[in-house]
């Protein structure tokens, strides 16, 4: 047992002076040597201490390799050290703080989402949903107790309703326009009383008319009554004027004289509702007659003789008409001619219009035979 103790270890270092200084290199004996025992013999211990010293002392001196000490650490240490390696590694990937890995080239830092940007994504989102839920003015003024109480109604049935809305309403359009069209035509081959019977019978026949004339008029490139009132303001204010189917009566808004209004049926409180071969006025008590698009009917030679009846000596009358009613402008001069009318004026260079002026210059003699084509309206 004595010897035993006295037996050194081969992996102590006889100068620790030298250790001290230089940490760095790390002695390891070779593996062929560690399962060595040690000897009883004291000389053959003291000769296995001046040889491993003297090794010792060689390998401190020189420079340790990195490739040899890493070739030279027994596998029992390398394993342990990947095992540490991949523990750290596991840790840093469930949510530990990562390790800082100290390169010659620099620290790589490890980037995390700041929590304040998904915060101000669900804040955008929300704010689009609500903009997206509350695109009627009405809705964003009243209160969100309101706006709960309210029925949401289905896009798909909305679109159902409007598509259905919008082909009724053409439905009635095209309704109406036929029957402006055969009330049209009613108009221009039947005579003033007949037709007046029918605006009796159906009130809602001269409204439907109205509203269909009224849209022509729109499309026309001017309207002749225009013309008329700029002659009737450009006249003394005293003068009394007598509107043969007057319509809307906008003569007699437009002017400051005194205007009679006649039509079959009444627009406004302005007309008086009466066939025109027959108008309630005294004998030359008027010093205008306008006859603007109303020459209709089969009977109009009696409308101009009705009117030269109430006609002062001198007076005018006015006359527009459609161009393509007049087969002959001649025919047409000659038989006013013969109704006690004297041509002033007329313009035949208009495409849409004619118009004229006559003067009276004697009582009409007998009945005129006058016809004028029917104005027809094309189907569209």
């Amino acid at each position: 047992m004595k010897n035993k103790r006295k037996c050194t270890n081969k992996y102590r270092t006889n100068n620790p002076e030298v250790d001290v200084n230089k940490p760095d290199s790390v002695v390891i004996d070779e593996p062929e040597e560690v399962g060595e025992p040690c000897t009883i013999n004291n000389n053959n211990n003291n000769t296995q201490k001046k040889i491993k010293e003297t090794k010792l002392n060689s390998q401190k001196r020189k420079k340790p390799d990195k490739a040899t000490d890493a070739a030279r650490v027994p596998k029992i240490h390398r394993q342990t050290e990947e095992k540490k390696l991949s523990e750290e590694e596991n840790k840093s990937i469930e949510g530990h703080k990562p390790t800082q890995v100290e390169t010659d080239c620099q620290n790589v830092p490890v980037k995390r989402l700041k929590p304040e940007l998904s915060k101000e994504q669900t804040l955008k989102r929300e704010k689009l949903r609500r903009m997206l839920q509350n695109k009627d003015p009405e809705k964003k003024n009243k209160p969100e107790e309101e706006q709960k109480d309210e029925p949401v109604v289905p896009e798909a049935t909305e679109v159902k309703l409007d598509r259905s809305a919008s082909l009724r309403s053409r439905m009635e359009e095209r309704l109406d326009a036929a029957r402006f069209r055969y009330i049209n035509e009613v108009l221009y081959s039947t005579t003033s009383g007949e037709a007046r019977r029918m605006f009796r019978q159906d009130p809602d026949a001269f409204w439907i008319y109205h509203r269909g004339y009224t849209s022509q008029v729109q499309r026309w490139p001017s309207n002749p009554v225009d013309a008329i009132i700029t002659y009737i303001q450009q006249r003394p204010p005293s003068l009394v004027v007598a509107d043969f189917g007057c319509g809307d009566c906008k003569i007699a808004r437009s002017v400051k004289n005194k205007v009679h209004s006649f039509d079959l049926a009444a627009t406004c409180e302005l007309v008086t509702v009466c066939d025109m071969a027959d108008v309630p006025l005294d004998d030359d008590s008027v010093d205008i007659a306008v006859f603007c698009l109303s020459l209709m009917g089969t009977n109009l030679a009696e409308f101009l003789s009705e009117a030269n009846r109430v006609l002062k000596m001198r007076g005018i009358l006015k006359i527009a008409e459609v161009a393509s009613r007049f087969d002959n402008v001649r025919n047409f001069m000659s038989a006013l001619a013969k109704l006690g009318f004297k041509l002033l004026s007329k313009d035949t260079e208009n495409t849409h219009f004619y118009s004229f002026e006559f003067e009276k210059t004697e009582d009409a003699s007998g009945n005129v035979g006058l016809q004028l084509k029917p104005c027809v309206y094309k189907k569209r």
